[in-house]
């Protein structure tokens, strides 16, 4: 499925800079944009998410989860509710 605001996938993680002045970040998490059905939904950026040295690779040379906190601590199979308290793509264009 594709973000009806930036017709990108909804299971693709990406980074968005909300304020250029203040430097906050936000992180799609492609549980909850899944949840969410329509738009990618964004949370804090690292505080929501958190890095691994499993994760590393050359696209994601700092480790970053792709899930939010939240979703990876759901058993799989399970919906999240965590979309709720996320940003739409929308609201940070």
């Amino acid at each position: 499925m594709k973000c009806s605001c930036c017709d990108k996938k909804l299971n693709s993680g990406m980074v968005h800079k909300c304020d250029p002045q203040t430097g906050q970040q936000f992180k799609s998490c492609p549980h909850c944009s899944f949840a969410n059905g329509h738009e990618h939904v964004f949370h804090p950026y690292p505080a929501s998410f958190g890095k691994t040295p499993a994760r590393v690779t050359a696209r994601n040379p700092d480790g970053d989860q792709s899930y939010c906190y939240d979703c990876r601590r759901l058993d799989k199979g399970i919906p999240s509710g965590t979309y709720l308290q996320g940003r739409t793509c929308n609201s940070l264009v």
